[in-house]
């Protein structure tokens, strides 16, 4: 199994992760990056050279104009991955609750609707 990650990230990219639905951990500990990979490899499968995309929390403040009780710690790190490099993506649709996995969309959506919510109140 092999795969690299990616810490360029820029709004394009991210747009990109958003429209793929990109699989999503939100608060992984860099070190646990293999044992991760190897989980999913296990599960659904990696294809060679997947990539995992790191993005800071301060990245997804910024971007998604997100402050206060709904910002990220700056240096919290979210980890996705594009369904393209999983050999079987629909092993994951309940398989993802076990460890936390969320869809990137809904990520932005989620917070997008809170954020909305944290300007009403």
């Amino acid at each position: 199994m092999n795969y690299t990650t990616n810490t360029d990230i820029n709004v394009e990219l991210l747009d990109s992760l958003y429209k793929d639905s990109s699989l999503t951990l939100e608060g992984l500990d860099l070190s646990s990056l293999d044992d991760y990979a190897n989980y999913l490899n296990d599960v659904c499968g990696l294809k060679d050279n997947a990539v995992f995309h790191i993005i800071s929390g301060e990245v997804m403040n910024d971007v998604y104009d997100l402050y206060g009780d709904n910002a990220y710690p700056d240096d919290l790190y979210i980890v996705c991955i594009k369904l393209e490099c999983l050999k079987k993506p629909i092993a994951l649709v309940t398989k993802r609750f076990e460890f936390g996995g969320r869809w990137f969309d809904d990520v932005v959506d989620n917070n997008a609707g809170l954020h909305s919510k944290s300007r009403l109140g």
